[in-house]
C-alpha cells in the first residue's frame, strides 16, 4: 500500500500506522482532495483527523472535519476551520457528532475500507448545516 497522493500533515513523529495509511489512501480514492493530519494523544494513542475546507471567493469559510481511529469516526463541523481544534478529538472540541450533519458511526468491526466508504458517502453528501453542493 502506498501513501501516494495523500498529504500528511499534523504534529505526530513518524509517519502514518498501517490502519491509517490503508484508510487514507481508500479514502483518497473515493474523495480525493482531503487533507490528512496525523496526531496523538498525550498516552501516544495514534489518530487521524481528516478535513475538506469549504472555500469561496479565495476564503475558507467553513471546515468539515473526521476524526479516525481504532473505535470509528466521530465528525462535524470544525468551531474554528481547525484554528484551534486541529490536534483536539472532536469530542474536546465539543464537535456535534449527532446534529444534521454530525457523523458518529463506530467501527464495530467494519473494515478500514467500510470505514473509508462510510467517511467518503459522509464527506460528499450536501450539508444542512452550512453548506449544499449545488
Amino acid at each position: 500500500m502506498t501513501a501516494e497522493h495523500v498529504d500528511w500533515g499534523g504534529q505526530r513523529e513518524g509517519g502514518p500506522t498501517a490502519e491509517e495509511l490503508a484508510f487514507a489512501t481508500s479514502l483518497n480514492a473515493l474523495a480525493p482532495g482531503l487533507d490528512y493530519w496525523l496526531h496523538a494523544d498525550d498516552d501516544g494513542t495514534p489518530w487521524l483527523l481528516v478535513s475538506l475546507d469549504l472555500i469561496e471567493e479565495h476564503v475558507i469559510r467553513d471546515t468539515l472535519r473526521v476524526d479516525f481511529d481504532g473505535r470509528g469516526l466521530r465528525g462535524g463541523w470544525s468551531p474554528s476551520c481547525l484554528n484551534w481544534d486541529d490536534g483536539v478529538r472532536a469530542e474536546e472540541a465539543l464537535i456535534d457528532l449527532a446534529g444534521p450533519d454530525g457523523l458518529l458511526f463506530p467501527a464495530n468491526g467494519s473494515s478500514v475500507k467500510d470505514l473509508a466508504r462510510r467517511a467518503a458517502e459522509w464527506f460528499t453528501q450536501p450539508k444542512k448545516g452550512r453548506w449544499a453542493d449545488s
